[in-house]
């Protein structure tokens, strides 16, 4: 069950993203008028050339205007205001990005940020730093943006043109937007709307009501649903009132649908996405229409009216078909093999699920691709296919792990460009220090010969500073030092949980491999998945997701030896390495694991929630096989195929792989893709556990 949430997307996710990309340079980049209070204390600007770069803004016919800025480019002299020529390069520089000629774009920006060198008007710095910012996003270079974000912030504060405030708190928005943090992202809508309160002109509205739309957005991201329909409803009253319903009214009415969904509030959403399907209609907005029958599909799925969802997935199909939206088409085709599957048409409806699900692989983001693989896992457990659900649920994992690896390494890029960058500035600082105490030195050399005690105090006074200098520099080596172990600590560290990682895990075995290769101690490993953790998330929010994974965390801490290694293994994943673990023991340990995490509710901002966990466990090395016949990483594939076991089977229990029962090299090929099959077979011996029972009230 799948809903679109924003005309101008076809995400098939029910994540919100501001995506105003067609408004976004007209937006950003201009506010006209000012209030005479801030008027005093804004750097002075050439007027006539002002409005004409806010009404060349004002063009919807999307042509390129670089000829128009090379006009005034050509009556710009040494006597137009600093501002307005800054300006005037950083719209310059724009084109020339969007053309993707970014040499002749970095031209640009240089020349402007010659003209600042003596200037200390934090506008003008503001504006230049804001320009290089959205350039290196153009250009794809996101670490440069991310490494100028502190210097930005540092001017930024003392800017006091309304337009310079807020294109570059709509420009730090975006990028918080886009890291998913979307509480920052949030502060810098709001500082970039307290600017265009200072203004009054045709555009203010125009911006106003697409910061409410920006401001909404981020709200529902955090979950903050009555806040986000208070900004929405302020949103459709003004855009009324402003006459920009052919601009806006769609976008906040599938919002507000989209967040009465969430709330469950489905006979409100079916009222609003009605009043929009009438709205659709009249305007011609096919576009806009087959989104909004989509979502009342959606709804009807959800309420069990499988036979007007049909009705009305269909409508959207023959709409999407005159549109030739292909992407639209897969959506609604596994729409409508979901009504098929929860009819009970398993043969009709799975074949167009699996289809779309092919499509989407090829064409959709992975995150997208992880939440429909959710969909399908469900429609599979409708129909009793667990191989399949199992198969769909396995496949999700792997996308999440490349998704939350990912993540990984984009945070890790970005702590290094952050170094990076303070390295270079300490550099550049000592160098500073350096060259002015030559050019100290050079000045007392040329006095020596006059007055000899003066030099004798002057070369004291050198050795001091120098001396001083040393000390400093030592200290900000050994600062540097201590940064870079952080940063290396942190490559083998989960940041939200602060467990070890897959990468601590590697290393610590081929260490282990390389110091003794004749290893004859018996180490285990419990593999163990949070149960419904998806619908924490989607039903309590991301911030309790982190609170119930940091709390897992603490507990298995609690409960494992000094010896033991606990690694976050991957989104909701834990693996627990102990060493010296006797095979026989392995059972107990792994219920101490269920108990530990299941009997107790886990409090959430005042909200117990009850959390269990579902194991996989075996004795590693298994079955007294060397590492070259089984290694550590197929051992734990034995464990994982024992967990998804668990899965399958009802969850808040663990499944271990006790023994192996016929020689290795004939039970190899079947333990590599059948475990049910292995344990029906009595290759090996598996043994089950049942995790705590929910508590009584």
């Amino acid at each position: 069950m799948s809903e679109v949430i924003h005309s101008s997307t076809k995400s098939r996710c029910s994540r919100v993203y501001a995506s105003f990309t067609c408004l976004m340079l007209v937006l950003t980049l201009s506010l006209g008028s000012l209030t005479p209070a801030s008027a005093q204390m804004i750097p002075p600007i050439d007027e006539r050339i002002e409005q004409e770069l806010d009404a060349l803004l004002s063009e919807t016919n999307a042509q390129p205007l670089e000829a128009e800025y090379l006009n005034l480019l050509a009556r710009v002299n040494e006597s137009t205001p600093l501002a307005t020529r800054v300006r005037l390069y950083s719209y310059l520089a724009f084109e020339e990005a969007y053309a993707e000629n970014f040499q002749a774009a970095w031209n640009y920006i240089e020349m402007a940020e010659a003209q600042i060198n003596d200037t200390t008007l934090a506008d003008i710095k503001s504006e230049v730093i804001a320009s290089r910012i959205e350039i290196h996003l153009l250009a794809g270079e996101r670490n440069k943006a991310f490494a100028l974000l502190n210097d930005i912030d540092l001017v930024l504060v003392n800017a006091v043109t309304p337009r310079i405030r807020y294109y570059a708190n709509n420009l730090l928005a975006r990028i918080y937007a886009d890291r998913n943090q979307y509480q920052r992202a949030l502060e810098y809508y709001i500082a970039a709307n307290e600017a265009v309160g200072e203004t009054n002109n045709d555009r203010t509205p125009i911006r106003r009501l697409y910061l409410k739309q920006s401001i909404a957005t981020m709200y529902t991201e955090l979950k903050k649903y009555d806040a986000a329909l208070e900004v929405i409803s302020e949103g459709l009253t003004e855009t009324a009132e402003q006459n920009l319903n052919h601009m806006y009214y769609g976008n906040f009415m599938l919002l507000k649908g989209f967040v009465e969904t969430s709330l469950n509030r489905y006979e409100a959403a079916l009222t609003t996405y009605t009043n929009l399907e009438q709205y659709a209609s009249r305007t011609d907005s096919n576009e806009l229409l087959v989104i909004v029958l989509n979502n009342i599909g959606d709804i009807d799925i959800r309420t069990g009216d499988y036979e007007d969802a049909r009705d009305v997935l269909m409508r959207a199909n023959l709409i999407a078909e005159e549109l030739g939206d292909e992407y639209t088409l897969q959506l609604l085709q596994f729409n409508l093999g979901m009504v098929d599957v929860k009819q009970g048409r398993f043969e009709e409806g799975f074949p167009k699920m699996t289809e779309a699900m092919d499509y989407f692989r090829e064409n959709a983001i992975r995150i997208e691709v992880a939440e429909t693989l959710g969909e399908l896992a469900d429609a599979y457990g409708t129909a009793g296919l667990y191989q399949q659900q199992a198969e769909a649920l396995l496949e999700q994992r792997e996308l999440r792990e490349i998704i939350y690896d990912t993540e990984q390494q984009r945070h890790i890029a970005d702590m290094q460009s952050l170094y990076d960058t303070k390295d270079k500035e300490q550099q550049i600082k000592l160098l500073k220090q350096q060259n002015e105490l030559r050019e100290q030195l050079l000045a007392n050399e040329k006095q020596r010969q006059l007055i000899l005690g003066l030099f004798v105090l002057v070369a004291a006074f050198a050795i001091v500073i120098v001396f001083m200098l040393y000390r400093s520099a030592r200290r900000a080596n050994l600062k540097l030092a201590e940064a870079n172990t952080q940063l290396a600590d942190q490559s083998i560290r989960d940041p939200l949980t602060g467990l070890l990682n897959r990468r601590a895990l590697q290393q610590e075995l081929q260490q282990k491999q390389r110091r003794s290769k004749d290893n004859t101690t018996e180490d285990a490993m419990i593999l163990l998945d949070v149960d419904h953790f998806k619908r924490i998330n989607d039903h309590y929010g991301h911030a309790a997701g982190d609170v119930v994974l940091v709390e897992v965390a603490n507990r298995l801490r609690e409960i494992s030896r000094d010896t033991d290694k606990i690694i976050r293994w991957g989104g909701e994943e834990f693996l627990i390495y102990l060493t010296e673990a006797e095979h026989d023991a392995l059972p107990r340990l792994t219920k101490r694991v269920l108990d530990a995490i299941g009997a107790k509710p886990i409090d959430c901002e005042g909200t117990p929630l009850r959390v269990t966990a579902t194991a996989g466990f075996i004795s590693f090395p298994f079955a007294d096989l060397n590492n070259n016949e089984m290694d550590w990483e197929q051992t734990l594939q034995l464990a994982d195929l024992a967990l998804y076991a668990g899965k399958v089977h009802g969850r808040n229990q663990a499944w271990g792989v006790m023994e192996l029962n016929i020689p290795f090299e004939e039970a190899k090929p079947t333990l590599e893709r059948d475990l049910p099959g292995a344990i029906a077979r009595n290759i090996i011996s598996v043994t089950t556990i049942e995790g705590p029972e929910a508590p009584t009230s």
